[in-house]
């Protein structure tokens, strides 16, 4: 996607910059949320976690390294964050992004998710918890093309929200 100019709406729900964000961007059928771990248990019930999406825990560098960042997916993704705050320590937010409507298929989030893994890779900015990359799901040519733009429009935020795990060096 080339660089095209576009408003995002950041609601800071707690009224601090470190707490729960809400946001949305324009001409985006999709929504995102950074949810640190320690108010994961008062968000459970959030219409935005009741639906299928891509979530990216999020562990904090340490001196001289890059963060720690493993990528999934789940349906719905509120009930999947649960079990990984139980299973993985190492995260400290989750970034959390779904569609309106549901408007993307399973096998199109699968396939968010899986070119996210290949772009954190080759750009080599995180430590992957993810043990190993996931191939891509077959679509068909307009799936493919809806999940590439709702991909792109999900990696012009990442940088506005602390993330640089996608953009190359």
């Amino acid at each position: 996607m080339s660089a095209k100019s576009f408003a995002v709406r950041i609601f800071l729900q707690d009224g601090s910059a470190d707490g729960v964000k809400i946001i949305a961007k324009s001409k985006w059928s999709g929504r995102g949320m950074v949810i640190p771990r320690s108010s994961l248990p008062a968000e459970q019930e959030r219409e935005e976690l009741a639906a299928p999406g891509v979530y990216l825990l999020v562990g904090p560098a340490a001196a001289g390294e890059p963060p720690t960042l493993l990528i999934g997916t789940a349906d719905p993704v509120g009930k999947q964050l649960v079990r990984e705050a139980a299973q993985q320590e190492f995260w400290s937010a989750a970034i959390i992004f779904t569609s309106k409507q549901d408007q993307l298929s399973h096998p199109q989030i699968h396939y968010i998710a899986a070119r996210l893994l290949q772009l954190a890779e080759q750009a080599g900015r995180a430590r992957l918890a993810n043990p190993d990359l996931t191939p891509l799901p077959s679509l068909t040519t307009a799936e493919r093309a809806d999940a590439e733009a709702f991909l792109a429009h999900l990696l012009s935020l990442c940088p506005l929200l602390g993330l640089r795990a996608f953009a190359a060096r």
